[in-house]
């Protein structure tokens, strides 16, 4: 890990950042413990957080950035499983099991991370029991949006998955411009998405001109617009919907 960051001494974790976060039971008291126990450092893009199998020493607490978590395939080669924000904590699963990282962690987008000692963590654990069940909680969403990303891999086309990830993407890096369209830069690589929808290039490149050739969006690079979101939002409610009601008729 690097060196703490000394040129910004404003503290890392406040009342108004834990909002809607696993962090948000914390009294005043234990936030100045997080404080003055934290280290923090500012990564440049590609640089690693922590590597698969490393020791689970903590937790790291996203403030700023985009963090992507990978896993070595067979190959060899880093697979993009999903995507960390501002307000994400990783580490929380391995150091709960007192197992090793079973990802790596890498940036995206420059970003500044937390990084929370496990000693310090437990300390919390048993003041606060309210922290680890919303952590527990928190494991026990992401295994059932596990089984769900895995569901729809094998049922939804792949066409509409994208649609579904650009949807999310447009939430934390797009914006409506005025006729109406969503402007999005891809934080990704075309081969990040690939590897997040469970297909090969060649197929999402031929997914691209499909839906270009459809009218829904442009792609140039990581630019993409979309003409009408709406549209999209339809295509992949009515596909999931019809998933999960597979008799309904409409």
């Amino acid at each position: 890990m690097k060196s703490i960051d000394f040129e910004d001494q404003a503290p890392c974790l406040t009342a108004k950042m834990t909002e809607g976060t696993e962090w948000a039971v914390l009294s005043p008291e234990e936030i100045r413990i997080f404080n003055d126990n934290v280290m923090c450092n500012s990564y440049g893009t590609g640089e690693s957080i922590f590597y698969e199998n490393d020791d689970c020493k903590g937790l790291y607490f996203v403030e700023s950035g985009l963090i992507g978590v990978r896993k070595i395939d067979a190959e060899g080669e880093q697979v993009l499983i999903r995507l960390a924000y501002p307000g994400d904590t990783l580490g929380y699963r391995p150091l709960l099991a007192g197992e090793k990282h079973r990802a790596g962690a890498e940036v995206i987008q420059a970003a500044r991370v937390c990084f929370l000692p496990k000693p310090v963590m437990r300390r919390f654990l048993v003041s606060n029991p309210a922290l680890g069940l919303g952590f527990l909680e928190r494991t026990a969403r992401a295994l059932g949006a596990a089984d769900e990303r895995f569901f729809e891999t094998v049922t939804l086309p792949a066409r509409v998955r994208l649609f579904h990830l650009l949807v999310i993407l447009g939430e934390h890096c797009g914006h409506i411009v005025e006729d109406g369209s969503l402007s999005l830069k891809l934080p990704i690589t075309r081969r990040d998405i690939a590897s997040m929808l469970g297909i090969r290039a060649e197929s999402l490149s031929r997914l691209v001109r499909e839906i270009e050739t459809d009218g829904l969006a442009h792609f140039s690079g990581s630019q993409i617009t979309i003409a009408k979101p709406d549209s999209l939002l339809a295509e992949v409610d009515i596909s999931i919907r019809s998933l999960q009601h597979p008799y309904q008729t409409t």
